[in-house]
């Protein structure tokens, strides 16, 4: 009875598509799925001295940024195959939400994937504590995966560099997702010379979609946030950035991942390559709205 109640959990998804976000119940069906690939987000000896789920294999964030910007395509391709996916793998990410800034480890690779050309990825909302509270199977083996055959073909539209935000000034809406008072330019962000912001750009916290146990809040809310309170449509082009990235990625997921925007892009570099640059413009004391530019036709 249990094999048949996987399967058809299985079959379900098949039908209904592939979940950016999935609870603990859909990671369990399918955890003897041989396509399902789970990875345990999380740093030092975590994935071992608080253990992880039950065939999990696990990756930091250093695998993949070098610095504060992604890796290059080579390396990124290695540590994929690392950790065994192949070409039809389905990935799903989770890590330990002891604090909310994991979240933002989690949300990268889910990016970092996505660039990478990875169709199929997820996040497990609640992390491991959720898990763990539903008193689901937690392993302390320490797991090598075998080799997969993944071959990385990087998809530029998700991704932005200085070159592009400043050509695109007051043409498409961007989204600083640090807290506010960094967006005003009230406190410093950490290694930002500059105050404040890049012009034009709206500000949009990421821990405003996250509720106090560290779960995404209800898509019917954050819908209403961003289509009723920014007025965004489906299409529109929008650039998201923070301070170096990581808080970036987590409003992608939820724009992309949650809502299904389908044209925003990271500027992974974000404010510590922006905000210490003397002869590039920043807003300061100032709450902007996005009003795009009207070319004058002649």
């Amino acid at each position: 009875m249990k094999k048949l109640i996987v399967i058809y959990a299985l079959a379900l998804c098949n039908v209904w598509g592939w979940d950016a976000l999935q609870s603990t119940a859909q990671v369990a069906s399918q955890l003897n799925d041989p396509k399902a690939v789970i990875l345990d987000v999380s740093e030092d000896d975590m994935y071992v001295l608080d253990g992880h789920i039950h065939g999990a294999y696990h990756t930091e964030l250093k695998e993949w940024r070098l610095s504060y910007v992604l890796k290059s395509p080579d390396k990124l391709q290695t540590h994929i195959r690392s950790l065994g996916i192949n070409t039809d793998s389905n990935i799903i990410l989770y890590g330990h939400l002891g604090a909310e800034n994991n979240l933002l480890r989690i949300s990268y690779v889910y990016w970092a994937l996505k660039y990478c050309g990875v169709k199929n990825v997820a996040i497990m909302d609640g992390g491991l504590e959720q898990w763990r509270a539903e008193k689901r199977f937690v392993s302390t083996d320490e797991l090598t995966a075998p080799e997969g055959n993944f071959t990385v073909q990087i998809v530029p539209a998700i991704m932005a560099d200085m070159a592009y935000v400043k050509q695109n000034l007051g043409k498409i809406a961007m989204l600083d997702a640090r807290p506010s008072e960094y967006y005003f330019g009230m406190k410093p962000s950490n290694g930002v010379e500059r105050l404040g912001h890049i012009p034009g750009a709206v500000s949009y916290a990421w821990t405003n979609s996250i509720t106090p146990e560290l779960k995404l809040k209800s898509p019917d809310v954050l819908k209403k946030v961003f289509s009723d309170g920014f007025d965004f449509k489906q299409n529109q082009e929008i650039v998201i950035y923070c301070t170096i990235g990581l808080e970036a990625t987590f409003n992608y997921f939820v724009l992309t991942g949650l809502l299904g925007y389908t044209n925003v892009r990271v500027y992974d570099a974000s404010m510590r390559e922006w905000g210490n640059l003397k002869d590039i413009p920043m807003v300061q004391y100032k709450w902007e709205e996005f009003h795009p530019m009207v070319e004058v036709i002649k």
